[in-house]
């Protein structure tokens, strides 16, 4: 039995195992750049997911109770899950699971950028999470209430992971940028996307280059991590580094100290093989002290 393993439970089918993906399923993500994989978590899973992210972000935010009037387009609450009480999280994360999965789509070992709970106060607008082509990297999401087009669900264009076309969309955005208050009927009619509706335990899986809206959806909790692959390059290295680390940079505000970033046994002697290639690229560095 593993570390991670006897940390978490050890009844978590999903933290040190994973079927190997079919070829359909490896096929379709890399022609669009997304997958979903329906009932991963079990339902004891999701139920420790939802209290950790739910207890996390109350300890550490005033969060609201009712949609925002305004929606901004960006309204949320964020809080990095990699701490003693956040077993379950911690367990997923370093788990051969996920890692499987990040390896299998990437084509390469893998690190995790850690897990976050989210709450998401409003809709989110037509965007990717990263533009560096030598980013090699992929984020799981898994909602922990039932999401759909109407509530928030997450809506990909297909194909747009594809740095020619991403970048081209990229451009689209600047000639048509987001309206102040975010007009979500205007963003679900004039960008091509297909959604992907989940129930609690489902993940979607996508390429960070992707990209992607989540509209009519408001106080909806996620449970997300992402796994980025071993760079080689100095200008991958880079590249993997400033994703990873762009959390601390950004001015979230939250006490450190009782929710660091990085999982504590990732800096120890004991390590996983993934936390050298990270200590390499010198992340463990970049942790604050209490904000």
């Amino acid at each position: 039995m593993s570390r991670t393993n006897r940390r978490g439970g050890g009844a978590m089918r999903s933290i040190d195992t994973l079927d190997t993906l079919d070829q359909h399923q490896l096929d379709f993500f890399h022609e669009f750049g997304f997958l979903k994989l329906p009932a991963f978590l079990d339902s004891d899973t999701v139920a420790a997911l939802e209290s950790e992210v739910r207890d996390g972000l109350a300890r550490s935010y005033q969060l609201p109770t009712d949609k925002p009037s305004v929606v901004t387009g960006y309204e949320g609450f964020y809080l990095p899950l990699m701490a003693e009480h956040s077993p379950t999280s911690r367990a997923l994360t370093s788990g051969n699971g996920l890692l499987s999965l990040g390896g299998q789509l990437l084509g390469a070992p893998v690190m995790p950028k850690p897990a976050k709970g989210i709450l998401y106060s409003d809709a989110s607008g037509w965007h990717r999470d990263a533009a560096h082509p030598d980013l090699r990297a992929i984020k799981v999401a898994a909602y922990l209430s039932p999401v759909a087009a109407e509530s928030g669900a997450l809506r990909f264009v297909p194909g747009s992971h594809e740095q020619q076309f991403s970048d081209r969309l990229a451009a689209f955005r600047d000639r048509h940028p987001e309206s102040t208050p975010l007009d979500e009927a205007a963003e679900a009619a004039w960008w091509p996307g297909i959604t992907a509706a989940t129930d609690p335990g489902d993940l979607v899986v996508f390429d960070v280059h992707i990209w992607h809206a989540a509209l009519f959806g408001s106080l909806r909790a996620q449970w997300s991590v992402s796994y980025v692959a071993i760079p080689e390059t100095e200008s991958q290295r880079a590249a993997a580094r400033d994703y990873i680390d762009l959390f601390l940079r950004v001015g979230h505000r939250y006490d450190t100290r009782t929710f660091p970033y990085y999982d504590p046994d990732w800096l120890t002697d004991e390590r996983p093989d993934f936390a050298h290639a990270m200590a390499d690229l010198g992340l463990f560095d970049a942790e604050p002290g209490e904000e």
